[in-house]
């Protein structure tokens, strides 16, 4: 009898998922919310003149799983004494493997309303992002990503599968660990890593 209820508390932990957390302190979190924002690069596509706002885009995740982009929306600025439009819509993540890390693959549900920008300047094409919402890290981890954050980066470095991206971020990211705040350059990895806090490997 007690071999059967070790059998079955081991198979509850199982479905529940990993027990990793994110890693890396305030560069860690930047990097995990910059593997889900990596979705938005199928919204960027969108932004030429003048805006697609129509249907919905799917993303197809790195390690398994969607993201899709939905209820496209345009708006206006019309502040600094000019006009500039924009598109929002909601990311929404299902079962997404977003990012692999040492213990595994970091699964992603959840959503993020999202404005975005296209600036284009001196030949060169960036994205100009504001995230807000929670996504849950799921999989090898049990953690969650809460952003109210703005991004800027190069759309060539938001749809990159490898190498060093540089993004600039104004806001706060939290995870289960902290809450970090930014007005700062962070260089990131592209492609889907994360970090593991070390007490959780």
């Amino acid at each position: 009898m007690k071999k059967l209820l070790v059998a079955l508390g081991t198979l509850g932990l199982m479905a529940c998922g990993g027990t990793a957390k994110i890693g890396g302190g305030k560069e860690g979190a930047a990097q995990a919310f910059f593997a889900a924002s990596s979705a938005t690069s199928a919204g960027a596509n969108r932004s030429a003149q003048p805006l697609d706002i129509t249907g919905s885009v799917s993303w197809k995740c790195p390690e398994g799983g969607e993201a899709s982009l939905s209820g496209f929306g345009a708006s206006v600025n019309t502040g600094g004494g000019g006009a500039s439009v924009a598109q929002n819509f909601t990311v929404t993540y299902k079962n997404c493997g977003a990012a692999r890390s040492d213990v595994g693959v970091a699964i992603y549900n959840g959503s993020f309303t999202v404005t975005q920008a296209i600036v284009t300047n001196s030949g060169n094409v960036s994205v100009d992002q504001t995230f807000k919402g929670r996504v849950e890290v799921q999989g090898a981890f049990n953690d969650f990503i809460e952003a109210d954050v703005r991004q800027q980066v190069a759309v060539t470095g938001l749809s990159s599968s490898g190498g060093g991206v540089t993004m600039k971020l104004v806001g706060t990211i939290k995870t289960s660990s902290e809450s970090f705040s930014y007005n700062e350059d962070i260089n990131v990895t592209a492609g889907g890593s994360i970090a593991v806090a070390a007490n959780t490997r």
